[in-house]
């Protein structure tokens, strides 16, 4: 994690964290720098979230825009059954939302409805409440173009006290790195289908003199695939597996695999 000294430096004034608490943080952002796919890296931070944050429930969704829907979820102790009333009810049905969007920054619930009246809502006591969800924190991100390609969905259960300015801060110092995690992820996706695959294997090869097998490793990763595929596809076990990228990262001088990605596609690695 290239960054994360940096990380610790900017933020260490703003917000009064333990060492553990740190750790926690800068171990969500190395996740945010660490994979090509998007279920994955978002589960990986949720999970430590959860932690940093004292929370109980995480949910995580991609806006599909031409669908008109909240996609793709990632979710940590919530029901699967209840998620599939969301995607089918309830987030059209979804009185708080819509209104935590606008403020591109991290956002309390109650900053947009007060708790009681959100206790008084179907959605509250039909959805929320069905896996004990009380207490929310919400951070949405965007692409370049005003596209909102991700989400952070945080809750408490009723026995903890309700998210305070400091969580909020929290959510904010890693908002930049999960849009930028982001905006690889689906650059990588969007562009490798358009690009030659030999091509991109002979320019690795000759500008950076990679070996037949940290190629394949390379295009996998290029693709967005996560690890576990990777190792499947290739018959390769996980620890060859992480052998290989880190000696694809060695040859050309990045940390993780945005840097990878960017450094191909743009030939710089990325901020």
């Amino acid at each position: 994690m290239s960054n994360a000294r940096n990380d610790w430096r900017e933020y260490s004034g703003l917000v009064n964290l333990t060492q553990k608490q740190w750790r926690k943080l800068l171990s969500v952002i190395q996740h945010l720098n660490d994979s090509l796919d998007d279920c994955d890296v978002r589960e990986r931070a949720g999970r430590d979230l959860l932690d940093l944050l004292s929370a109980d429930y995480f949910a995580s969704f991609i806006w599909d825009e031409r669908g008109g829907v909240f996609a793709r979820p990632v979710y940590l102790n919530m029901s699967p059954e209840n998620l599939k009333l969301y995607d089918q009810y309830y987030q059209f049905h979804d009185p708080i939302t819509f209104r935590m969007q606008p403020y591109r920054r991290a956002v309390s619930v109650n900053e947009v409805m007060a708790q009681q009246d959100l206790i008084n809502t179907e959605f509250f006591n039909d959805f929320l409440a069905r896996d004990g969800l009380y207490y929310g924190i919400n951070i949405y991100v965007y692409d370049n173009g005003n596209r909102n390609i991700g989400d952070f969905r945080v809750w408490r259960s009723r026995k903890r006290a309700n998210f305070d300015r400091r969580e909020l801060e929290i959510l904010d110092m890693i908002a930049p790195h999960f849009r930028n995690a982001m905006r690889n992820i689906l650059f990588a996706k969007h562009r490798i289908p358009a690009l030659e695959v030999d091509e991109i294997r002979k320019s690795l090869c000759d500008s950076y003199s990679l070996t037949r097998r940290e190629l394949d490793v390379a295009a996998a990763v290029l693709e967005g695939l996560p690890d576990k595929k990777i190792s499947e596809t290739l018959h390769i076990s996980m620890p060859t597996l992480r052998s290989h990228v880190q000696h694809v990262f060695g040859k050309l001088d990045v940390n993780s695999r945005t840097e990878f990605c960017s450094k191909v596609f743009l030939g710089n690695p990325s901020a």
